[in-house]
């Protein structure tokens, strides 16, 4: 989801109105530290944000996984260039730390052959405890189900009870949205772009998820919560279907045959929704695919 976070909102994917024109720039560590949001002189010896942009090579070459060994921070610069509530307008730009974390540092799965160390994992609580926003991406499978589902739901009722955290927002996004759409052809986007359909998704995944309640304990707590649906892989321009080529073995993305590298890959590729949880969390402004509690709930929509 990261790695094609930017990539996303250039290519204007999300489901927040297109009169809002985020972007999103990558930048150093150094301008990311620096006072002020103005953006320094470049240092020609040093690539911006080289760590952010080896991460989305890999992304497009491979679809390398983030090692679980440590965490890892990017930096970006965001800024609305079009019309938002003067709420929001008013606190752009926005530098933004985004800590990047493997599922395996905070729920190791059973039998894990590379012992994750502890230094590691007391940094990573120092940082989910320091941050004002934080992003769970799960996989769109049958929660209840899965092994690491409870160890998940703990997690969430210790960051619940915890006082010293500072968060604000946390927003669940489910990944793999574009698979429930693979026999689709041509018409998979347009049922994929329908946030009732996202909706309806969200709410069969959670039915029977066993941490709603942590969460519901955050919400009570004043934490914005908010679901949403993402997709790395995305949609092909132009055809519409989801970006897996059938006559590839594994999930191989479409792109021109002989044509290597990004290129080969930028013609056909269209990520979808992989923004909407990063600018919903720096942003506080919800948008057609940010579902809150009210929205999730069936049975308090029924009453």
């Amino acid at each position: 989801m990261l790695a094609s976070l930017a990539d996303c909102v250039a290519q204007r994917a999300f489901g927040y109105p297109l009169s809002l024109r985020p972007t999103l720039q990558a930048i150093s560590h150094p301008e990311a530290m620096a006072d002020t949001a103005a953006a320094p002189p470049q240092n020609i010896f040093e690539g911006p944000n080289s760590d952010y942009e080896k991460l989305r090579r890999d992304f497009v070459e491979g679809g390398v996984a983030t090692d679980t060994l440590d965490t890892y921070e990017y930096y970006f610069r965001l800024t609305l260039n079009g019309a938002a509530p003067p709420a929001v307008i008013e606190r752009a730009p926005w530098l933004l730390e985004i800590v990047d974390a493997a599922g395996e540092i905070a729920v190791p799965p059973e039998g894990a052959r590379v012992a994750i160390l502890n230094d590691v994992k007391d940094k990573f609580a120092g940082q989910m405890l320091g941050a004002q926003a934080i992003v769970f991406v799960l996989p769109m499978v049958r929660l209840e189900d899965s092994g690491w589902i409870a160890t998940l739901a703990r997690l969430i009722d210790r960051l619940a009870q915890s006082k010293d955290k500072k968060l604000r927002r946390l927003v669940v996004a489910f990944s793999q949205y574009e698979r429930l759409f693979i026999g689709l052809g041509p018409s998979a986007f347009t049922y994929a772009c329908d946030p009732a359909v996202a909706l309806y998704v969200v709410r069969k995944s959670l039915r029977a998820a066993p941490w709603m309640d942590a969460l519901r304990a955050l919400d009570l707590a004043g934490v914005s919560i908010r679901f949403t649906v993402t997709s790395a892989y995305g949609f092909v321009k132009r055809f519409q279907n989801p970006n897996i080529d059938p006559h590839q073995p594994g999930e191989q993305r479409f792109r021109r045959p002989g044509l290597e590298g990004a290129r080969g890959y930028s013609e056909y590729w269209r990520p979808f929704l992989t923004a909407e949880p990063i600018l919903y969390a720096a942003l506080d402004l919800d948008s057609a695919f940010t579902f809150s509690y009210r929205q999730i709930d069936a049975r308090r929509d029924d009453g």
